[in-house]
């Protein structure tokens, strides 16, 4: 006679250390997965931040990026944008605050010195396929042999 209940069998089905190990897995690859998540979109968004050197406007643009500045400081102004853009050598300055008007109207140059020569920055003021009734733009900049570094791209 046997007692079925003295001997319990063994539960059928998988030992408990392959479930820990499953559990372990999982959570090493969602901490993993979370963690390049937020370091890679990170990376991203800060190099959507960067300017756009063709010179469209994106959605990021605000007032103060397109609002005119002062005749006084729209050299300045001007010469911080290239810099920023990357079209203008590190260390360029300019040679005069005083914007000068070009053709057509509403266009203003501005003239900057670097280490490998002279750049002539131009400024447009007018407002094309808008309602404003100032607009700021840096529109094209040429070293003084004539090429261009860049050039505004017209929406």
């Amino acid at each position: 006679m046997s007692d079925t209940n003295a001997n319990p069998s063994t539960p059928a089905g998988t030992p408990a250390w392959v479930w820990i190990g499953v559990v372990v897995v999982l959570v090493l690859a969602c901490v993993g997965g979370g963690y390049w998540w937020l370091h890679s979109g990170h990376k991203t968004n800060v190099a959507m931040k960067r300017p756009n050197l063709v010179g469209t406007i994106g959605e990021s643009v605000t007032a103060l990026d397109t609002t005119l500045p002062d005749q006084d400081k729209m050299c300045s102004a001007t010469l911080a944008r290239a810099l920023d853009f990357g079209v203008l050598p590190p260390g360029a300055t300019l040679v005069s605050q005083e914007a000068q008007a070009s053709q057509p109207e509403g266009h203003f140059t501005c003239q900057a010195q670097a280490a490998d020569g002279k750049y002539s920055l131009v400024i447009d003021t007018s407002c094309p396929n808008s309602p404003d009734k100032t607009c700021f733009a840096l529109d094209s900049v040429r070293r003084e042999n004539g090429m261009v570094v860049y050039q505004r791209r017209n929406s």
